[in-house]
């Protein structure tokens, strides 16, 4: 069973957006969703992405403490927002000894310098596998974005493990 289920997130969140005043195809619009999707959300039929908790939240002015009924931790999804940060974890690769390689080359075609990060890791080779996958399927129109995002939830899941240097 989904933690979705025992928190009865569904039930919440048709709560919170009735007394909002707001139809299942009002808040699907808002959170760019197709209402069968997000119907599937409020039903307990499928567990909505974090994001999409962020984004129903914040369309009616509620924290995630607010719709889940205890603390959430409510860090940024990504730390990198400046080079220095991309650099600082490459540091930090070397300094938990992954094998990481840095090269610069120039593009011959569009005459600029490219750099290109190696990591030596059977595990992060077969995440960045599938995911070049799912990024070819969304373009192609083979999956909306909300398959995406679920696809990815759970590569992200699968791949949760420690790293072990070999």
């Amino acid at each position: 069973m989904r933690l979705s289920h025992y928190l009865e997130l569904g039930k919440k969140m048709k709560a919170l957006r009735t007394k909002s005043g707001l139809s299942q195809k009002a808040m699907a619009e808002q959170l760019e969703l197709s209402v069968p999707s997000y119907s599937n959300y409020e039903n307990g039929y499928s567990e909505p992405p974090v994001e999409v908790l962020q984004d129903f939240c914040d369309i009616l002015n509620i924290t995630m403490t607010d719709l889940l009924e205890f603390k959430v931790s409510t860090s940024s999804h990504s730390n990198l927002k400046t080079y220095s940060d991309i650099m600082r974890l490459i540091i930090e690769f070397k300094r938990n000894n992954i094998p990481v390689t840095c090269n610069v080359s120039v593009n011959k075609q569009t005459k600029r310098l490219v750099t290109t990060i190696d990591v030596e890791s059977p595990q992060l080779s077969a995440m960045i596998s599938r995911w070049n996958e799912l990024n070819e399927a969304l373009e192609k129109d083979k999956m909306d974005s909300d398959e995406y995002n679920i696809w990815i939830e759970d590569l992200m899941t699968g791949f949760n493990i420690p790293i072990k240097i070999v």
